[in-house]
């Protein structure tokens, strides 16, 4: 009951003034509770019902013998409510906490909501309210980590900080196996929201093109908990506190063991297989330590649609259609063949796969490489400083960045591509080589048999020869123009199969390995490479801090563990993929309405509508009667 501003609780005598405030402003901390609106539920159940999550978890869960049917006191918070509920928040640009969850729930949904969402009501009185707060906390907080349960690769409490003995107990005790099968599901998990999202685009913009070309790039997500155990000093550090009974002098350590360094500027990404007992940060030891800054958290692989055929244009949004979270500066090259791999799902053929330099151009080929090839993808990268790229091939040919080049090619333009990167050239001069070795290139006679060779011949051979060479002679039939010709002091000493041969078998695998879409330094690489590098540092750039998703504050996302971390990654990505596809269309509706506005003849202003304009030369579209007085008028005196 409330009287002049007091609360009476349980109609004692015993009563709280609040002042001006009122009883639900008190229980809502004044935060001021909006109801959501039934058409936002109900798009957010069908999208959660769209990717077939729900079913799998209920599947999951009797594979892992979870079975909840038997016993126990009813679930009051289901699935479908925590994942409607977090897509509901994140499309309104909310933290996805806990306690925004409980609030949803408890204050801002309509009875229909609640029915379609399976939530009890709850109780509006304020006496008892503090228990029932309380009550939609705890079986909120429960509901999510029971999802966060079917996936978790490190099922360990991480609500307390441990000691280094307790994280080696882990360490060493810790199931490779069941980690990498629980992250399978993880991956899943975000695989099934961001298909779900490419469909939610009319098939006019999902089909524009029948090939799926993919920018990827990896992006820091920050951790909620900045503390993180390093395996080199492991070992001693637990020795050392094995020693100290007293629990009261022991420094305390990380909570999540999921996380690890990222390094921000200064020092080198590693890319460790994935079991690797090296760490990462040995290939930083001989750096500075003021010179290397690092991060504490998680490492989000993302893959970007962007359109090869016609690089720059908008034919359709650049969504991600694939990500995955990781441990940093672990398995960054399987990570990628996991996109990869999930991008294939959106029922869209392979088509050039464009990274950066800590990729194909880092990474050893059989990790990278000959995966990619095999699902179908075409690399294209930028190369590092640090490298040839040049390496000698079967029968004395030569590979050079992306192909086989004659044994004879000049010097200059073998090493264009390290001058360049080492500012020994200007980007003209690099340019010019580039194309002026073209022609250098080994012609490819067939195509790869069933033993995976691929018969190459010398440049200056067949019907279409592309240079002139002094030991070979051109054919007849050959067109009659305009060749670079091989200088005496190129051809090499000693003749190889190439020289000698009318054509040379290499392996087609090794061909690949080093193959790109685009013939590297050309002006159309570089356009479709610049085009696709804008394309995912974009996209990293409206999800982090600042942008609409603010994926990397960790403060917005206070769940710990890397299953966690993966679960709202999947969301936020997804609503920024909603957001791209909304400003898309609505920019297609603008353009149109303008069209429109356009066609139509524009209104006349009222002055040259009704009178003669001398200055514009117009004259009145109407005719405006002329009123004739019916008495004459009186005589003048």
């Amino acid at each position: 009951m409330i009287t002049n501003g007091a609360v009476a609780f349980d109609g004692g005598s015993k009563g709280i003034d609040f002042g001006g405030l009122h009883p639900h402003e008190v229980m809502t901390k004044a935060k001021v509770l909006t109801e959501m609106h039934q058409p936002a539920v109900v798009a957010a159940v069908v999208r959660v019902r769209k990717t077939g999550i729900l079913e799998r978890l209920t599947q999951w869960r009797l594979d892992d013998g979870m079975d909840n049917s038997v016993g126990g006191r009813p679930i009051l918070v289901h699935d479908l409510a925590i994942l409607t509920g977090l897509m509901i928040l994140a499309g309104e640009k909310k933290p996805l906490l806990i306690t925004e969850l409980r609030e949803l729930f408890q204050h801002r949904l309509s009875a229909e909501s609640r029915a379609l969402l399976e939530l009890p009501a709850p109780a509006t009185t304020f006496v008892g309210h503090l228990a029932e707060e309380k009550r939609w906390y705890n079986n909120t907080y429960n509901a999510f980590h029971r999802i966060v349960e079917c996936m978790n690769p490190y099922p360990y409490d991480m609500r307390f900080a441990k000691t280094h003995v307790a994280i080696k107990h882990i360490v060493d005790n810790h199931d490779a196996a069941r980690a990498s099968f629980f992250k399978a599901r993880l991956d899943e998990f975000t695989e099934r929201f961001l298909l779900m999202s490419f469909n939610e685009q009319p098939r006019r913009l999902r089909r524009v093109d029948d090939k799926m070309s993919l920018s990827i790039d990896q992006t820091f997500i920050a951790s909620p908990t900045t503390k993180v155990y390093s395996r080199k000093t492991l070992d001693a550090q637990a020795a050392e506190e094995a020693i100290i009974n007293d629990q009261a002098k022991l420094t305390p350590g990380a909570v999540d063991l999921s996380n690890g360094f990222y390094v921000k500027s200064g020092g080198i990404r590693g890319d460790d297989r994935p079991g690797s007992v090296i760490p990462f940060d040995a290939k930083n030891a001989n750096r500075k330590k003021s010179s290397v800054v690092y991060q504490r958290g998680y490492a989000l692989t993302i893959a970007v649609r962007v359109d090869h055929e016609k690089p720059g244009s908008e034919r359709f949004p650049h969504l991600a259609v694939a990500a995955t979270l990781a441990i940093p500066n672990v398995g960054a090259s399987e990570e990628a063949v996991k996109v990869l791999t999930s991008a294939i799902k959106t029922g869209l053929k392979p088509g050039l796969a464009d990274t950066d330099k800590e990729y194909f151009a880092n990474a050893i080929h059989e990790r990278l490489h000959t995966p990619a090839v095999a699902l179908g993808y075409v690399p294209s990268t930028d190369y590092r400083k640090d490298r040839e790229y040049r390496e000698a091939a079967p029968g004395g040919a030569l590979y050079v960045n992306d192909g086989l080049f004659c044994p004879a090619t000049p010097e200059p333009m073998l090493t264009a591509t390290p001058d360049y990167l080492n500012n020994r050239i200007d980007k003209d001069t690099f340019r010019a080589r580039i194309n002026a070795r073209l022609p250098y290139r080994l012609i490819q006679k067939e195509k790869p048999d069933a033993r995976g060779k691929v018969p190459m011949m010398c440049p200056a051979l067949g019907a279409s020869p592309t240079v002139v060479c002094p030991i070979r002679e051109m054919m007849k039939t050959a067109a009659k123009k305009s060749r670079p010709e091989i200088e005496h002091d190129d051809i090499p000493a000693e003749l190889d199969r190439i020289c000698k041969q009318h054509s040379v078998s290499f392996e087609h695998v090794e061909i690949q390995k080093r193959a790109q879409g685009l013939v590297y330094g050309t002006e159309e690489w570089e356009t479709f490479h610049q085009y696709a590098r804008n394309g995912i540092e974009s996209l990293n750039a409206q999800i982090k801090t600042g942008g609409t998703s603010d994926i990397q504050t960790a403060s917005r996302r206070r769940t710990r563990g890397i299953a966690a971390a993966s679960i709202f990654s999947a969301f936020l990505l997804v609503q920024h993929n909603l957001t791209r596809i909304a400003s898309f269309l609505k920019k297609e509706f603008e353009d149109y309405a303008q069209i429109l506005v356009r066609q139509t003849a524009p209104s006349l202003r009222s002055r040259d509508a009704h009178w003669t304009n001398a200055y514009t030369a117009t004259t009145p579209n109407v005719v405006i009667p002329i009123v004739l007085p019916l008495t004459e008028p009186p005589l003048r005196t």
